[in-house]
């Protein structure tokens, strides 16, 4: 078996943004990424099967297991002229020649296809201050993220990717097209619905589209209390025992 895209409808993709959504610290691309197809009503037009995926069974809101892939969703609003292609996976990739092969795959799919334009969404701790951040090798690449109130990460050698989002970049980049990896600062591991509407909003500002994110607001509270139920904990800020003392000197009887 050989690295494959399998189309389930034929789709006109000339000029699409490609979304990646993949895990990071934080998981705020998936969170995002989740939110913009349901929103959207994106369709499920395609997916990435390949060998070189980790050799797991995922488990799907139904409880049905299912090999590891990567789906393919298309959006398209013929009045703003605007498309996109989410490419969507729910797991990592660090092996060097499988994740380099994937990449080349999908690259060479967008690039027929005629994509010019690769985002990448996620998250993970870069400066602390919950700002989101884009990472792009040319700067007018990054100016409409720019303009949308992105800031230009301080540091690419620890941006919070893994190989396969790597080479995707690598490959735009090489070829002279648009690809920009943006990222929302998340303080923890655990997912961080917070950090994704920051990177919604950022990416929404930059796409001129309006969408109601209030959905994530009663998520956002509940992963804030979570934190700070978390930091009374590690910290010992939970209220101490008091130790009970007598009512009166104990005496023996001797």
């Amino acid at each position: 078996m050989e690295t494959s895209i399998v189309l389930e409808k034929a789709v006109d993709l000339k000029g699409a943004y490609a979304i990646e959504i993949a895990p990071s610290p934080g998981a705020a691309g998936l969170i995002a990424g989740a939110f913009l197809i349901d929103a959207l009503k994106a369709e499920k037009v395609g997916e990435v099967l390949s060998p070189h995926f980790p050799q797991v069974s995922l488990v799907n809101e139904d409880g049905l297991a299912f090999p590891s892939r990567i789906e393919l969703h298309f959006y398209i609003n013929k009045e703003m002229g605007l498309k996109l292609l989410f490419i969507v996976r729910n797991f990592p990739m660090e092996s060097g020649d499988g994740s380099y092969l994937v990449a080349k795959k999908i690259y060479e799919f967008l690039k027929s296809n005629g994509v010019e334009a690769l985002y990448c969404l996620g998250s993970g701790r870069i400066t602390g201050n919950g700002e989101v951040f884009i990472s792009a090798t040319k700067l007018e690449h990054a100016k409409e993220l720019l303009d949308a109130g992105a800031k230009m990460a301080p540091n690419q050698d620890i941006l919070p990717v893994d190989r396969l989002t790597s080479f995707l970049l690598l490959f735009f980049t090489r070829d002279g097209k648009r690809a920009c990896l943006l990222l929302s600062d998340s303080p923890s591991y655990i997912p961080d619905p917070s950090a994704a509407k920051k990177l919604l909003e950022t990416l929404l500002r930059s796409l001129k589209m309006e969408l109601d994110l209030s959905k994530l607001d009663e998520d956002i509270k509940r992963y804030q209390q979570l934190l700070e139920g978390l930091e009374k904990s590690v910290l010992g800020q939970t209220e101490p025992a008091h130790e009970e003392r007598p009512t009166r000197e104990p005496f023996y009887i001797g």
